[in-house]
């Protein structure tokens, strides 16, 4: 429901509605040239249009152009319908008012004022079109008055719309960065818990597995040492590209330190969990990691875990990676380059299964 409501309370399909109301009150107010029934007709047709253009136009473009699109659109129809009912001498200052504060909110301070002053140039020459029609003067001081203070408001609203634009940008990145890691971009450790926890609700609450990995980068260390902590940055930053490309969509991969990275499988069993895993060993195993200068041949370790609902009560996120963690232990222990996994129990466990690398 809150979103269905929220379209009708932003500001700028707000204050197009009353764009749109003061034209009507208009037509229906002023003594109109056009008979009653026609009236009606006009002012249904400017509501129905005013509709299509607010709910059906961002369904075919970027939100982004819509505000330069209505500015430009009322400045147009107001003095033509205006025009067209025969009540050409009615004041529509308040209309074009409005008009400015949309071209305000647009959030773009240069565009804002750009269509202000096209707005502006309307106002004024739909007062000199009146004169020349109809030998209404419209003071000379008055618009003296109403034009700057037109520019001024588009000033007042372009300025606040952007700013809140960039708070809000603003927000968004500082809450990113939170739950990102720096060097890689993949998930932090915040991050991966947290997703860790609700994959963990929604297996127990579905009835469904739910895997995870350990992994890490095999003589890690010898890379920074002999080759320098920008090889090692470079390393890592190749490592989570290829993480990230085995990944499905529905999984979370990120970075929970050093060289550990952590790989989540909603919905995966062991057997599925282990080809994944193989997969990612090999890919790492066949790539070249490095740069132009110097490029390094290099593999991996995974510790796997699965968490069955029917075999399991109520593990922790925190149990199911210390499981992980001992069977990265037991990869590591048998050789590196393999993948190990550790059935999750609550008892004790098994011995783990292994899938070594292939001899080539």
């Amino acid at each position: 429901m809150a979103e269905a409501l929220e379209k009708f309370v932003k500001p700028i399909p707000i204050m197009q509605w009353l764009v749109v109301v003061v034209l009507s009150a208009h037509v229906v107010t002023a003594e109109s040239a056009l008979e009653a029934s026609d009236g009606i007709l006009l002012i249904l047709a400017l509501l129905a249009g005013n509709a299509l253009l607010l709910y059906g136009l961002p369904k075919l473009i970027s939100p982004g152009p819509i505000p330069a699109i209505l500015v430009i659109v009322d400045t147009l129809l107001v003095p033509a319908m205006l025009y067209v009912t025969g009540t050409s001498g009615t004041d529509i200052f308040v209309v074009y008012f409005g008009i400015i504060m949309i071209a305000g909110a647009a959030g773009n301070l240069r565009r804002a004022l750009i269509l202000a002053s096209i707005t502006c140039a309307a106002y004024f020459g739909y007062s000199v079109f009146l004169y020349m029609t109809q030998h209404r003067p419209m003071p000379v001081g008055t618009l003296l008055i109403r034009l700057p203070f037109l520019l001024v408001m588009t000033l007042f609203y372009g300025a606040l719309a952007e700013f809140a634009q960039h708070e809000r940008a603003h927000r968004e990145k500082l809450a990113h960065d939170a739950m990102h890691d720096e060097l890689t971009g993949m998930p932090n450790r915040r991050h991966l818990l947290g997703t860790l926890a609700r994959a963990l609700e929604e297996a127990k609450r579905f009835d469904s597995p739910l895997s995870c990995a350990v992994i890490d980068v095999d003589h890690f260390k010898y890379v920074n040492d002999t080759y320098g902590h920008d090889m090692g940055d470079r390393v890592l930053k190749d490592y989570a590209s290829i993480l990230a490309v085995q990944s499905r969509g529905y999984d979370l991969a990120g970075r929970m330190g050093g060289d550990e990275f952590i790989w989540i499988l909603p919905r995966v069993e062991k057997e599925g969990a282990l080809a994944a895993a193989e997969r990612l060993r090999e890919a790492v195993e066949e790539f070249q990691f490095g740069n132009e200068a110097r490029t390094l041949k290099l593999t991996t370790s995974i510790g796997l875990t699965t968490y069955l609902p029917d075999k399991t009560e109520n593990p922790t996120p925190a149990q199911i990676l210390k499981v992980a963690d001992l069977a990265l232990y037991m990869a590591k222990r048998e050789g590196r380059n393999r993948v190990a996994h550790l059935p999750l129990l609550d008892s004790k466990s098994p011995a783990p299964e292994s899938v070594p690398a292939q001899q080539t």
